[in-house]
């Protein structure tokens, strides 16, 4: 690979299947659907460029999407969960992306690259209030977030309860569980009681 190749590689570069070809043979690695060389750092700023590649200039990315971009994440999810600002809409979203209209606060929104993406703390809310489940991985996320957005659990919590739009119930139900699980990880584990051995006489 030259350094005259672009910094991402897809279809209009290349056959998809030359460049899987080239993935399992370890000279090209997955970003997105997008592929790097192997000396390309990989970085946030990457992984959106990868993702600007796929959406539509006017597109925000969120929930599972931003929690790739910022690191939290291996992998995006199977359908880009994007989002438009209900003040600011632009045209229409192709139907393969998980779509929705949002409302967001300042500092909520943030660039990383030429790619809008919520910020580590609104992408926490998202995911920690979103429908459906909420299984370990995604709290890992939801920790991992508030690490590098440098809010607490408990901040977090004090601005889902001054608004009805987050605190929910089931909402404020999951930031407890963040809290159970962080004060478990760093809990030391008690060695286990093992019964004495009873000494055996020789026959």
């Amino acid at each position: 690979m030259t350094a005259l190749l672009p910094r991402l590689l897809g279809p209009d570069v290349l056959p998809l299947a030359e460049l899987m070809a080239l993935c399992l043979d370890g000279q090209l690695y997955r970003v997105g659907d997008s592929f790097a060389t192997l000396d390309t750092p990989e970085s946030a700023e990457l992984r959106a460029h990868a993702f600007t590649a796929q959406a539509p200039p006017y597109v925000i990315a969120d929930r599972g999407t931003a929690a790739w971009i910022h690191g939290a994440r291996a992998s995006p999810p199977a359908r880009l969960q994007v989002c438009v600002d209900t003040r600011n809409r632009g045209g229409r979203i192709p139907t393969e992306f998980d779509s929705r209209q949002s409302t967001f606060a300042r500092g909520d929104v943030e660039r990383v690259g030429a790619a809008r993406v919520t910020s580590p703390e609104r992408t926490a809310l998202d995911l920690i209030c979103a429908d459906g489940r909420f299984p370990p991985d995604t709290a890992a996320q939801v920790r991992h977030l508030l690490g590098i957005s440098g809010v607490s659990v408990a901040a977090l919590r004090s601005r889902m309860r001054a608004s009805p739009r987050w605190g929910a119930r089931r909402s404020l139900a999951r930031v407890d569980r963040l809290t159970a699980l962080a004060e478990f990880a760093v809990r030391p584990r008690r060695r286990a009681q093992t019964a004495p051995r009873l000494a055996v006489s020789p026959r």
